[in-house]
């Protein structure tokens, strides 16, 4: 098991989390709904799904879990090819809704980045490095 095929995010409001993620910052997908059962991204690499929170704690069977409380342990990444990038993609961000966290600023590891979180409250970095390579799928390269 050495891959990552799909990320799931538990979303309150699967309607404003599509909005945010599909008008907001650009994810594509097939979903043509407003409020589908659930949605899945066509982005590059590893996919990323939306799933209602209420629906998921039943399928996990874990409807107990506070989902509210606290730092939730992961952060995404978006990588970018430059600063201005980094820039750019929070600027789209802060548009579509997000609440940015840390506005972009160089890094003690020597790159830029910075954090917004989603609707959901889940913590979002986009950040650039200037010895970062990326594949042709424009996935990150790390050695």
């Amino acid at each position: 098991m050495n891959s990552i095929h799909l990320i799931c995010l538990a979303v309150k409001n699967i309607s404003k989390s599509l909005t945010f993620y599909r008008d907001g910052l650009g994810f594509e997908t097939t979903t043509e709904e407003e409020k589908p059962a659930i949605v899945f991204f066509n982005n590059n690499g590893t996919k990323l799904e939306l799933f209602p929170l209420s629906d998921l704690q039943k399928e996990i069977g874990d409807s107990a879990s506070d989902v509210s409380a606290g730092f939730p342990r992961f952060t995404l990444a978006h990588n970018v090819r430059s600063k201005e990038e980094v820039d750019a993609v929070m600027q789209r961000a802060k548009l579509a809704g997000a609440t940015i966290v840390k506005p972009p600023v160089v890094q003690s590891w020597g790159g830029y980045s910075g954090y917004f979180t989603d609707p959901d409250g889940f913590y979002w970095e986009v950040a650039f490095a200037s010895d970062w390579k990326f594949d042709d799928n424009e996935m990150l390269i790390i050695n």
